[in-house]
């Protein structure tokens, strides 16, 4: 996976091969045939880890997200996404501009409803003080929403990402729409 994370930022997707992956690794062409048959079977299972790891950083602020104020939790859950992105800001845009075809849906579906349960405790916690009224459609939301802004800030928006304007807009659009005025 490392070897097909570092050929997919550096080559891109239609540049990179089986075989520049496979000479990345240090392996032979059979013995990533015989794991992977395909480039898209590669790309498929590192955009997999990568839902994964999104998924694991959110789960190591449970926590926080489950006690903290809705206004810092909506920060926590934000910053978390952006994080990640930041530290693979090439693979999530080499992913979502040119492969973002590949990665099973299912999968997708259930680390997202994982990470939905996470922000649906969060809301639950403050509900007194949250609009909507089902919970589990805004937790969905939410995660859907910041999830499909930051693999799009990815590609359009890093000067933003770096300077903290995109994390700071992105938390009052969800605040704004969870909190009661």
């Amino acid at each position: 996976m490392a070897a097909t994370e570092k050929v997919l930022t550096r080559d891109g997707f239609a540049r990179a091969t089986t075989n520049r992956i496979a000479e990345a690794a240090g392996v032979s062409i059979g013995t990533l045939y015989h794991f992977f048959p395909t480039k898209e079977a590669l790309v498929e299972a590192l955009v997999h880890r990568m839902w994964a790891d999104e998924l694991a950083m959110l789960e190591s602020r449970a926590a926080v997200l489950a006690q903290a104020p809705l206004e810092d939790a909506v920060r926590e859950l934000v910053a978390v996404f952006v994080a990640e992105m930041k530290r693979r800001h090439v693979l999530y845009r080499r992913w979502y501009g040119e492969a973002s075809h590949l990665g099973q849906l299912d999968l997708g579906l259930d680390l997202t409803a994982r990470g939905t349960h996470l922000v649906r405790l969060a809301l639950e916690q403050n509900r007194s003080r949250v609009r909507p009224r089902d919970l589990d459609f805004a937790a969905d939301f939410v995660v859907k929403m910041v999830l499909a802004a930051v693999r799009t800030a990815s590609r359009d928006w890093m000067k933003q990402v770096e300077t903290g304007e995109f994390t700071d807009e992105l938390v009052a659009m969800v605040t704004r729409y969870l909190l009661r005025t």
